[in-house]
């Protein structure tokens, strides 16, 4: 199957900065009506792949290719060689992914539909093959499973210690007095405990959640914390995983539909003129040349604080202003080691399996291990954007640490080293995705994005900027998408 896009165009009336979950979900949207194709619909997204952080790749070479070959070139890549998706499993339980997925459905043709189902059984995406739950296990001299974390003194907690941790799971607001905008660290939970048990917890707190933690109101721990070791006990749909390339079909269907995908083009400025049209100054690395596109509308599907050296910052609502200028959201720093299966050390437990996720407390990292025997390593940080800054450099290093726990005696020395990595014997690869939570970490009261329209005229923004308490944070990503929607009709 090939993927054949639009030819570029000067003017489209609707422009979506970003390809992600709300940028294909909005594009989905926009393309069932086709005055609007007529119009024009262009996404616009800089990495290869579309599904944002969700999904991505191996790195390939495009240099002189076109956009229909790098379309083909990833699907034949995805579905031969990977079977994880990107993260997305760290954000949105397996609950939220089928809600996702029906709300996709939901802006398909029976025949669209009729498509996805018949590349299903193409690719042999089974469910049976995915049948099996996901297990978590904690890792510093040994490999312990959940239930020997909670069950009995291990070294990681106390009989005591794993009582009060069980108690932040069942947490009910309903049995105390908290209430939502009290932060963890003045909770009655938090104030009661041991200065001993505070020194366990914590290095668990900042793993799963990330910087800030303390900061953070208490529902938001608490839930989170409590999200994260259900989240393993379902199964991920199988048109999540690398080999339905769940993002390659959504993309092939609206290239089909009409819409305008350019991949690897980023943008860079934007500026309105006296006829209230956007020009867009871009980057593109397929057509060099092609660097103007002028739209009507144009919809910043992505982190706002990404936005600010694109537009002028008075071209944000003032509550959006006030968020970005009080709120930074979290990186991700992401250790692959893509020849796992020769260098895990031979403690390796034989139970662990793809999916399953490893939690390394004291490295403060979380690790998984995908079908075809990669391991990615993650840790959060406070917002950054390049490889290059210390605080990335420090997480790495955390990373690599985490890794040597994993694997063989004579590879530690290889990997502790540092950039200097002998890629004949460890084939490393290092990912910075700068992100924005659904529910971010470090985030006072009453400071949220709650305006899709911006301070321009034509100008919007949806997406996981917005944030919530909800028990089900991705209605803020849907609700978003839905009320952009209803402007731009």
């Amino acid at each position: 199957m090939s993927a054949v896009a639009n030819s570029e165009q000067n003017f489209s009336e609707y422009v979506v900065i970003g390809g992600g979950l709300s940028g294909l979900l909005l594009a989905l949207k926009l393309s069932k009506d086709p005055k609007k194709i007529t119009k024009g619909i262009t996404l616009i997204e800089k990495e290869a792949q579309l599904g944002g952080r969700f999904f991505y790749t191996q790195l390939n070479q495009f240099s002189g290719k076109s956009r229909s070959q790098v379309f083909s070139e990833l699907y034949e890549s995805a579905s031969r060689n990977q079977y994880l998706s990107g993260l997305g499993f760290e954000f949105l339980n397996a609950d939220a992914l089928e809600i996702i997925y029906r709300h996709f459905l939901s802006q398909l043709s029976e025949e669209e539909i009729n498509h996805i189902e018949n590349m299903q059984v193409k690719l042999d995406v089974k469910d049976e093959k995915y049948a099996s739950e996901r297990n978590l296990f904690f890792v510093k001299k040994d490999f312990i499973s959940e239930n020997e974390l909670f069950n009995s003194s291990s070294e990681f907690f106390t009989k005591k210690e794993a009582e009060s941790f069980k108690i932040l799971l069942n947490y009910s607001l309903e049995d105390e007095f908290q209430n939502e905008t009290i932060l963890f660290e003045k909770s009655k939970y938090w104030l009661e405990l041991p200065k001993s048990v505070k020194d366990t917890f914590s290095p668990f707190f900042q793993t799963i959640i990330g910087p800030n933690w303390e900061k953070t109101r208490f529902v938001i721990v608490q839930r989170k914390i409590r999200d994260f070791f259900n989240n393993y006990q379902k199964k991920v749909p199988s048109y999540f995983y690398r080999s339905y390339c769940f993002e390659y079909l959504i993309g092939n269907i609206l290239i089909k539909r009409g819409v305008n995908i350019r991949n690897l083009c980023e943008l860079i400025r934007v500026q309105k003129n006296e006829k209230n049209i956007f020009h867009l100054l871009l980057s593109d690395d397929l057509n060099p040349n092609d660097k103007n596109l002028e739209c009507s509308k144009i919809i910043f599907a992505m982190p706002l604080n990404n936005c600010l050296g694109i537009i002028a910052k008075e071209h944000f609502s003032p509550s959006q202003s006030k968020f970005i200028s009080k709120v930074r959201p979290i990186s991700l720093v992401i250790s692959e080691i893509i020849n796992f299966s020769e260098i895990k050390n031979d403690q390796w437990p034989t139970n662990i399996k793809a999916d399953d996720c490893l939690v390394f407390p004291v490295e403060r990292s979380i690790g998984y291990l995908t079908n075809d025997q990669r391991f990615l390593v993650t840790t959060k940080l406070d917002y950054e954007d390049s490889l290059q800054a210390p605080a990335v450099r420090e997480a790495i290093s955390r990373l690599r640490k985490a890794t040597c726990r994993v694997i063989k005696p004579e590879f530690i020395d290889e990997l502790k080293k540092g950039a200097r990595i002998p890629q004949k014997k460890i084939l490393e690869r290092i990912i910075l995705l700068p992100v924005a939570y659904t529910i971010p970490n470090d985030i006072p009261v009453n400071i949220e994005v709650k305006e899709i329209k911006m301070g321009l005229e034509g100008m919007f923004c949806c997406g996981d900027t917005f944030p919530g308490i909800a028990d089900e944070p991705w209605k803020m990503i849907v609700n978003s998408v839905n009320e952009v929607f209803a402007n731009l009709s």
